[in-house]
C-alpha cells in the first residue's frame, strides 16, 4: 500500500514505475496472501511451507551477511524477525510431530 515507506525502512530504491510495482508486489501482495492463506486454511501443511519460506530468508540473510560483508544492524534485525516469523510458524508443527 505505502511502497515508499517500506522502500526507506528497507533502503532500496524503486528504479521508476515497474520498481513501486515489484515492491508493492513482493512486500505488500505477497507477504499479505501469505499470511492470509495461513489464517484461512489452518493447515500444517502451509504453516509448514510459509515457515520454511522465512526461515530460509534468514538463511540466505545470513549467507549474504557472509558472503557479501554486508553484516549491518538492519540485516542482523531482518535475519531474526525472518527466523523469529519462521520458527513461529514451525513450532505447532515441530511440536506435535
Amino acid at each position: 500500500m505505502f511502497p515508499e515507506r517500506v522502500s526507506r525502512i528497507l533502503g532500496i530504491r524503486p528504479d521508476g514505475p515497474l520498481g513501486v510495482s515489484e515492491l508493492r508486489a513482493t512486500y505488500g501482495g505477497f507477504f499479505l496472501c501469505l499470511g492470509a492463506g495461513c489464517l484461512a486454511t489452518q493447515s500444517d501443511t502451509v504453516f509448514m511451507v510459509a515457515g520454511s519460506a522465512w526461515c530460509g530468508a534468514a538463511i540466505a540473510r545470513l549467507m549474504s551477511v557472509a558472503a557479501d560483508k554486508s553484516r549491518s544492524r538492519e540485516n542482523i534485525v531482518g535475519c531474526i524477525i525472518e527466523a523469529t516469523i519462521g520458527l513461529m510458524m514451525l513450532s505447532a508443527i515441530l511440536r506435535f510431530s
